[in-house]
């Protein structure tokens, strides 16, 4: 017969739970990830609806380089917060 935990108890638990999950998400990559895919639906667009092949590399190029570069300083100030 299984013992159930008391009310208070879970809605303890619920939060601490909730917290630990949102710190544990690497905002910095999703928004990376989410750039590169915008850039490719524009960049999709680009070439095959108006078929420029300059505009739809010059988009991707623009977004990798915006990447690299947030992703470059956002490595330092990680590892500047993990030291504390």
């Amino acid at each position: 017969m299984p013992i159930h935990l008391p009310p208070k108890a879970r809605v303890k638990a619920v939060p601490a739970r909730r917290e630990a999950a949102v710190h544990s998400i690497d905002w910095l990559g999703l928004w990376a990830l989410s750039l590169g895919f915008c850039a490719t639906v524009l960049a999709g667009i680009a070439y095959f609806m108006i078929g420029d092949n300059v505009g739809a590399s010059g988009i991707l190029v623009g977004a990798a380089a915006i990447i690299a570069v947030i992703v470059g300083f956002g490595a330092d100030r990680d590892e500047a917060r993990d030291g504390n």
